[in-house]
């Protein structure tokens, strides 16, 4: 328990330093649990969580289509939505990061990422890495959503 506490406290001067730690929650499920906004200065919410038991944190994040967005989507024919969410797979098939479209592809509300750095391999620059990962997933939907709806990402909000 000392040993994770000496962690939480590494992991939160590092999120300090940066200048994007937003809040800590407490959960049972976690030894720490940090919401961060990155990139520095912006919306955008991310999470490094230390999971009980584990050996590795989790640096996530999700967004979700705003109901403009998700009626877009949902209404093209059903060949071009199935090819386009292919080509988001695809893409996102060579990212350094796990993704989950939710709650499926059929329905798709949104999309988690997430990636995981074992502690062996835990250091600032590899956290900072995983965020600026996550957000390059994250941007990547956006922007994919933004050519769909024929506008510059910065019109209408489709973020989280």
């Amino acid at each position: 328990m000392e040993k994770e506490k000496g962690l939480a406290e590494k992991v939160r001067v590092w999120l300090e330093k940066e200048g994007i730690l937003k809040e800590e929650i407490e959960t049972e499920k976690s030894e720490f649990h940090f919401i961060v906004n990155f990139p520095a200065g912006s919306n955008y919410i991310s999470e490094v969580i230390k999971p009980r038991e584990r050996d590795y944190l989790i640096v996530g994040s999700s967004i979700q289509l705003a109901e403009e967005h998700y009626r877009a989507l949902h209404s093209l024919p059903k060949a071009e939505k199935e090819a386009l969410l292919w080509q988001w797979r695809f893409d996102l098939l060579f990212r350094n990061a796990e993704f989950r479209m939710v709650p499926n592809a059929r329905e798709l509300k949104g999309v988690e990422f997430t990636r995981s750095i074992y502690l062996e391999d835990l250091s600032r620059t590899s956290l900072v890495e995983a965020l600026r990962e996550i957000f390059k997933c994250k941007l990547y939907i956006i922007w994919r959503v933004a050519q769909l709806m024929g506008r510059s990402e910065s019109e209408g909000q489709i973020y989280r």
